[in-house]
C-alpha cells in the first residue's frame, strides 16, 4: 500500500463534524467515517490562532479496540492529543466500536488527514507519519511497517507483540499456576530486593522442574513481582485458558495421548509429572480436569522448525535438535495474522523503527523483541543500524495506564519513554539525526540481561542504585534517624526530579530538589521509622532530555527498591 493508491474498502471519507476544543490543549477536531463501513476517525489540528506551532508531522496511535462508546467515535485519550499538538504534529485515530484489525483503515485514515491538514495549515510541504502502538496494537504497526510505503515514515511498536508457534508464554503462566501457586510468596520474597535471590530454596523437585521451565519460556524474572497478574488471579488479566475445562477444539485427541500415551508428561516417571497425576488426583478424575491440566503443557508437544529462533522452545530439544517429546501433527491456530493484516513479520519495515519493550510484562515476553530483532537485521543487513531501534525499560510491565497504588511502588509509567521515541525518530526522519543507541543486552536462558550502570546499559531509561547494609538491604532501629542514598545517571538526558516511597505504598514525596538537571546525581534523604517491622523503600528517578522541570510530556523514569527491615 502506498500513499497514492485508492484502497476500495475505504474510499469515501465523509466529515461529520469540525468543532473547536479546548481540552487538553486548545485544538480544532475533525470527525468522520468511511462511507459503507463501521470505521470512524478523528483529527486533531491546532487551534487556529496556533497554526505555526505545526512542523509538519503528525502522531498516529492504533489498537485493535480503541473506541469511544460515549461518544460512537474512533477517539483518541487526552496524553495522545497533547503529545502530538506540543510536539509539532497533529495527532490521527481510526477505529470501530468492536475490533478494528489490521492497518489498512488506519492508513486511509492517515491520507485523507493528510489532505486536510494541507488545506488547513495552508501548505503543500511534505508531512510526516508516525504509527505508534502497543501489544495489538503493535501487530498492526508492524503490519503497516512492512506492508506501506509513504503513508507513515516511522513506527514505534510497544510491548511488542509477535506471532508465536502456540501459547507458550500464556500455557506456561498456567502451569506455573498449577504447580505454583503455593510456593509464590517464597519466589518473590526470594527476588524482591534484599532478599536470599535464590527463588528455589523452598521448592520440591517438581516445583523446580517447573520454576524452570517456566522461566526458560522467557517468562521474566521480574514478573515475579506480581504473581496474581502472572498466574492469571488478577482481574486485568490479558491472556485466556487458565484453569479452563474446555476441550482443544483443534486437537480433540490430544488430552487422550497427554494422560496415557508414552512421552507425554501425563505418564512421566519424574516428579513432575507424578505432580500432575497427583493434581488431577485432587481435582477429581474428570474428562474436563483432564482437559485442564493437560492443555496447561501443550506447547511442549507443538514445536516449531529448529531454525525459526523460538529459543524459549529450545528445551524441548536433544542436542542434536531432536524433540524431546512426542509432536502433534495438528498446530494451534494462530490469531496474529487477522489482527496484523496478515504480514510476514520477516523484518522488511518500510521506514525507520523503534521498539519500546518492558522487562517486567509477561504478556508481549521480552524476549520476543528480541526475535523480531533478529529478523528486522536478517532482512536489512547494513542497513538495519540506520532504520532500527530497540529500548528495554526496566520496572515496567504490559499495562499502559500510569500505575497506582501498591503497583506504582515497583512500576513506573512508561508511556513518556514512548513519546521521547517518538521525538527521536521524528529527528531522525526528518533532519537525519540518530536516534540514541539501543539498548545493550544479552540473551541468557531466553532472557534478556542489561548491564547495571547507564553507561554501559545505553538506550533511554536512566539506572538509579539504593545504598544498603548489603545488596538490596538496609538494617535499623525503630525511631532512628536513617540516611537514604541514590546515584542515578542517565544515558541521555538530565535528571529533573527525585521522589521517595517509604511505605511500599506506590505515594512518593518529593525529595530535595535537584539544584542542577545533570546526566549524573546523588540524592539523599532522611527517615524515620516508627514501627518495627519490614519496609520495602522505592526511589522514583526522572529524566528529559534537556533538563527542563516542567516539561509534562517525554519524561523518562526508573525505580529502585531497599528492603529495610526495622527491630524494636
Amino acid at each position: 500500500m502506498t500513499n497514492d493508491c485508492i484502497d476500495q474498502q475505504y474510499n469515501k471519507p465523509v466529515v461529520d463534524e469540525e468543532v473547536d476544543v479546548a481540552s487538553p490543549v486548545p485544538h480544532r477536531r475533525i470527525s468522520g467515517h468511511f462511507e459503507g463501513t463501521n470505521i470512524s476517525f478523528n483529527i486533531y489540528l491546532h487551534a487556529s490562532n496556533q497554526k505555526d506551532q505545526w512542523q509538519g508531522r503528525f502522531f498516529q496511535f492504533t489498537y485493535p479496540t480503541t473506541f469511544s462508546p460515549e461518544q460512537n467515535t474512533a477517539k483518541a485519550d487526552d496524553r495522545a492529543i497533547g503529545f502530538a499538538l506540543t510536539t509539532g504534529g497533529y495527532a490521527v485515530q481510526a477505529g470501530n466500536g468492536s475490533v478494528s484489525l489490521g492497518y489498512r483503515h488506519g492508513a486511509a485514515a492517515a491520507k485523507f488527514a493528510e489532505k486536510l491538514a494541507a488545506a488547513y495549515y495552508g501548505t503543500d510541504r511534505e508531512i510526516y507519519g508516525y504509527l505508534y502502538g502497543p501489544s495489538g496494537g503493535s501487530f498492526q504497526t508492524v503490519g503497516a511497517a512492512e506492508n506501506t510505503t509513504g503513508v507513515w515514515e516511522g513506527f514505534v511498536p510497544m510491548v511488542q507483540a509477535v506471532p508465536t508457534p502456540n501459547s507458550y508464554n500464556f500455557n506456561g503462566r498456567a502451569a506455573a499456576e498449577l504447580i505454583l501457586s503455593d510456593k509464590a510468596a517464597d519466589i518473590r520474597d526470594a527476588l524482591l530486593p534484599g532478599g536470599s535471590g535464590d527463588p528455589y530454596a523452598t521448592l520440591d523437585a517438581a516445583e523446580s522442574a517447573m520454576l524452570t521451565e517456566v522461566h526458560r519460556l522467557g517468562i521474566p524474572w521480574e514478573g515475579w513481582e506480581n504473581p496474581n497478574y502472572l498466574l492469571g488471579y488478577d482481574p486485568a488479566y490479558f491472556g485466556t485458558g487458565l484453569d479452563s475445562d474446555s476441550p482443544l477444539a483443534y486437537d480433540p485427541t490430544y488430552v487422550e495421548d497427554f494422560w496415557k500415551a508414552p512421552g507425554y508428561l501425563g505418564t512421566e516417571q519424574t516428579p513432575l509429572g507424578e505432580r500432575v497425576r497427583q493434581e488431577l488426583a485432587e481435582m477429581g478424575d474428570t474428562p474436563g480436569h483432564r482437559w485442564n491440566i493437560a492443555k496447561r503443557f501443550a506447547y511442549r508437544y507443538q514445536l516449531p522448525a529448529e531454525d525459526a529462533g523460538w529459543i524459549a522452545l529450545d528445551q524441548f530439544r536433544n542436542e542434536d535438535g531432536a524433540p524431546l517429546y512426542p509432536q502433534r501433527a495438528v498446530k494451534e491456530p494462530g490469531f496474529s495474522g487477522f489482527v496484523s493484516g496478515n504480514t510476514a513479520f520477516d523484518g522488511s519495515i518500510n521506514g525507520k523503527m523503534i521498539v519500546v519493550s518492558n522487562l517486567h510484562d509477561v504478556d508481549a515476553l521480552p524476549i520476543h523483541t528480541d526475535w523480531y530483532r533478529q529478523r528486522v537485521e536478517a532482512s536489512l543487513g547494513d542497513a538495519a543500524d540506520d532504520a532500527y531501534r530497540v529500548y528495554f525499560n526496566d520496572h515496567a510491565d504490559h499495562q499502559d495506564a500510569p500505575p497506582t497504588g501498591e503497583r506504582a511502588a515497583s512500576l513506573v509509567d512508561w508511556y513518556g519513554i514512548v513519546e521521547q521515541a517518538l521525538r527521536d525518530l521524528s529527528a531522525w526522519v526528518e533532519h537525519d539525526e540518530p536516534a540514541p543507541a539501543s539498548t545493550v543486552y544479552t540473551v541468557e536462558d531466553a532472557q534478556i540481561v542489561l548491564p547495571a550502570k547507564a553507561n554501559q546499559r545505553e538506550g533511554l531509561q536512566p539506572t538509579v542504585k539504593l545504598h544498603g547494609d548489603r545488596e538490596g538491604l538496609l538494617r535499623a532501629e525503630a525511631n532512628e534517624t536513617v540516611k537514604l542514598s541514590a546515584t542515578i545517571q542517565a544515558p541521555v538526558g538530565k535528571v529533573v526530579r527525585v521522589e521517595w516511597d517509604f511505605d511500599g505504598d506506590g505515594t512518593y514525596e518529593d525529595g530535595p530538589a535537584v539544584k542542577q538537571p545533570r546526566s549524573t546525581v546523588t540524592a539523599s534523604t532522611k527517615h524515620q521509622f516508627k514501627t518495627a517491622g519490614t519496609y520495602f523503600v522505592s526511589v522514583r528517578v526522572t529524566t528529559q532530555r534537556d533538563g527542563d522541570r516542567d516539561a509534562v510530556h517525554a519524561l523518562v523514569s526508573n525505580i529502585e527498591r531497599l528492603r529495610v527491615v526495622v527491630s524494636p
